[in-house]
């Protein structure tokens, strides 16, 4: 039985910090796709993964470190402390990570017959944080997508996506978007919020604090 964990971001990040890494290594899974996810069944897409990279390709273990699927889950796949099968002459050192989906742009890449994804949602906002990550802690060099190997032929992880974009929308992640930074900073002052986590969802009991917090004023 394989030992699959999942894992929130701020769990993720925790155990991160007792390794190095040189690398953090984005890739789309291609197949499956957002079509093949149904809410409910991650352990089983991962297992299929493992399967394929077991007897199909032959090597040791499941490929990635890290299985983002379209909610925002993350599954742990090969340890952390192993080395992953990623990308080609490049592996030691990177943390890499699979993002379920197929991000190519209609009519680029190989044709996939499970359809086209746009990365949005829970999902992008996951691999942002993580992005955000190593960009504070080992630079922005050190984000790297699979098709940045000069000896690939990939487009992986997907046409659709641009790294600097990404990497760019990764710094701002705990900034208030541009038409909430007023009211934001309001809040702050105020002391109706400390400030963190600006795109969090709220539990109830945040959002009466904040509302008790406000009418006190």
């Amino acid at each position: 039985m394989n030992n699959f964990r999942f894992l929130t971001i701020e769990e993720l990040i925790r155990e991160l910090e007792n390794y190095k890494f040189t690398q953090l290594h984005v890739h789309h899974t291609w197949k499956p796709a957002h079509s093949s996810f149904n809410g409910e069944n991650h352990l089983q897409l991962q297992e299929g993964m493992y399967h394929y990279h077991t007897v199909v390709n032959g090597w040791e273990d499941i490929g990635q470190h890290l299985t983002l699927f379209p909610d925002g889950i993350w599954l742990t796949g090969r340890p952390f402390h192993k080395t992953p099968a990623s990308i080609s002459g490049w592996n030691t050192g990177a943390l890499a990570v699979e993002m379920v989906g197929n991000f190519d742009l209609p009519g680029s890449g190989e044709f996939n017959s499970l359809g086209y994804d746009k990365l949005e949602g829970r999902q992008r906002e996951e691999i942002l944080k993580l992005i955000k990550y190593f960009v504070d802690k080992y630079g922005e060099e050190t984000v790297i997508f699979h098709r940045d190997n000069p000896n690939t032929k990939k487009t992986c992880p997907g046409t659709t996506l641009n790294k600097d974009t990404l990497i760019q929308e990764a710094k701002l992640v705990h900034e208030p978007s541009p038409w909430a930074k007023e009211a934001w900073e309001w809040a702050i002052e105020k002391g109706i919020t400390d400030g963190t986590n600006p795109k969090e969802m709220a539990s109830r009991e945040q959002v009466i604090t904040m509302i008790y917090r406000a009418m006190k004023l």
